[in-house]
C-alpha cells in the first residue's frame, strides 16, 4: 500500500485555539515591559548574521515569566494534536522543542521573509533540525501585521490561536508593517 499524501502545502498548516483572551492579556502584560532585542538572521551558508530587514525587523525575547509553563504546556498540546490530525503513520512524535520566545511588532516593525532553519536554538546539548514550527498570537488588537505564507497567502491569527506548520523551505513565511498598535506573538520549534 502505497502512501497518500496531500499536496496542497496549505494542508499543513493547522490552526488551533487554545489560549483564552484572559490568559494571553496576562502573558502580554507580563512581557511588554521586558528588556526586548531587535530580532536577527543568522545564516548557515555563511556562518554570520544576515541583514534581511535592518532597523525594520521586529523584537523578541526569551524570558522566564510567571505564565511560561502555561505556554509550553500549550505549545505542546499544539504538537501533538498537529501529529493527531495528520495521522500519518511514519511521523508520531518529536524529540523535543525550544523555548518560547516572544515576538512585539510595534508600528512599521516586519519579519523578513524567511523559512525557519533555526539552527540556533541547538546549544551542544540538544541536537537535531526543527521539523515543525509553533506560532502563537496573544492579541490581535492592532492594524497591519498581517502574516504571509508563500508570497501572498494571509493567514490570520486571532488571540489565543496557535498556528502549527512545517520547519522547512516549503514554507516561507513573512510578517507585514504593522501600521497601528503593537502585535505580539510567540514561537517554538520542534526536532
Amino acid at each position: 500500500m502505497g502512501l497518500t499524501l496531500e499536496k496542497n502545502l496549505e494542508f499543513y498548516i493547522k490552526k488551533y485555539k487554545l489560549i483564552d483572551e484572559k490568559d494571553c492579556k496576562e502573558i502580554v502584560s507580563e512581557i511588554e515591559n521586558l528588556n526586548w532585542q531587535q530580532h536577527t538572521f543568522y545564516s548557515p551558508s555563511i556562518k554570520k548574521i544576515s541583514e534581511k530587514s535592518g532597523e525594520k525587523e521586529f523584537d523578541c525575547v526569551y524570558a522566564e515569566i510567571s505564565t511560561k509553563e502555561l505556554i509550553m504546556k500549550k505549545i505542546w498540546d499544539a504538537y501533538f494534536n498537529y501529529i493527531k490530525d495528520l495521522n500519518f503513520r511514519w511521523f508520531d512524535g518529536w524529540t523535543g522543542y525550544s523555548d518560547v520566545r516572544f515576538n512585539r511588532y510595534t508600528e512599521n516593525k516586519i519579519m523578513a521573509e524567511h523559512w525557519d532553519y533555526i539552527s540556533g536554538i541547538f546549544d551542544g546539548q540538544r541536537k537535531g533540525v526543527p521539523i515543525m514550527s509553533a506560532l502563537g498570537s496573544l492579541n490581535d488588537d492592532y492594524n497591519g501585521g498581517e502574516l504571509i505564507f508563500f508570497g501572498d497567502k494571509v493567514i490570520p491569527l486571532k488571540t489565543g490561536e496557535i498556528m502549527i506548520f512545517p520547519s522547512n523551505f516549503l514554507y516561507p513565511h513573512k510578517v507585514n508593517p504593522v501600521k497601528k498598535g503593537i502585535r505580539y506573538s510567540f514561537v517554538s520549534w520542534s526536532w
